[in-house]
């Protein structure tokens, strides 16, 4: 994939990862790039308009767990960029003492924006097709006792964007879709860390875990899910571990589905 000329979307664009997702995109030459965030960050964007002043950043202040406001939002990108090549779902938060705006914002946003975004990337709507890159994590894919709602919501991700990769899918829709995990990040996630655990007596044992992982900076992370886009391949899960990019073989379990919706 060449970036140059395309229209992104970036949810979460605001900060950390996301905000070096944008900073990517730019570099790479996206013509247009929408900010989906709750938080504003406009002294950087100026900063970045300043930089790149050929192209163009627009931000909406929007919370992602808003099904009625995400949906709003896009329309006002369709209206401002006129189509849509890729979308990147960063936003999140962890708090696992609050469920239910941790499943809304985490689970329920990028569903959110990814259902809305394929209402105008569809090709059976009129649309170009497309690509999707959702950030799920790597404790989708493996449990840990740290964080077991923040992992349920990483895991449901890396599930609903292979179910819409499926080929039959991608045949309707001409958007592929890919998921990308991030192992240990240093980001706002570890800030008052114990204080937003569901289980906060197991801080002490928290902290241990996190002292011995190897963490890796935001924009190691941008960078490689930059280079997954760039390999286009639908349905791909990846693992960001230590500044590289790792496709992951994903198995199959249940065998009752009949085969031909499968191969």
């Amino acid at each position: 994939m060449s970036f140059k000329g395309k229209n992104a979307v970036v949810t979460g664009g605001s900060s950390g990862i996301g905000f070096q997702v944008v900073k990517e995109l730019l570099a790479k030459g996206a013509e247009k790039i929408a900010i989906i965030d709750l938080k504003d960050n406009l002294e950087e964007i100026v900063k970045l308009r300043a930089d790149y002043p050929a192209q163009s950043i627009i931000p909406l202040k929007m919370d992602v767990a808003n099904k009625k406001g995400v949906e709003a939002s896009y329309e006002e990108i369709i209206k401002i960029m006129g189509k849509l090549d890729i979308i990147i779902n960063v936003a999140g938060i962890f708090n696992d003492k609050d469920v239910q705006r941790t499943l809304l914002v985490n689970l329920g946003g990028m569903i959110h924006s990814t259902l809305s975004a394929l209402k105008y990337m569809n090709k059976g709507n009129g649309g170009n097709g497309g690509i999707i890159c959702n950030m799920a994590s790597v404790v989708g894919l493996d449990h840990t006792f740290l964080v077991p709602i923040y992992a349920a919501t990483k895991a449901g991700i890396i599930s609903f964007t292979r179910c819409l990769s499926h080929r039959e899918c991608y045949q309707r829709t001409g958007v592929k879709l890919i998921s990308v995990c991030p192992g240990a990040t240093i980001t706002d996630m570890f800030t008052n860390f114990s204080e937003k655990m569901l289980f906060p007596e197991l801080a002490n044992e928290s902290y241990q875990v996190l002292g011995r992982l190897h963490k890796q900076s935001a924009s190691d992370v941008a960078r490689c899910i930059m280079n997954a886009l760039e390999k286009e391949e639908n349905g791909a899960v990846y693992i960001i571990e230590g500044k590289r990019l790792f496709p992951m073989e994903m198995k199959r379990y249940w065998r009752g589905i009949e085969k031909e919706l499968n191969d």
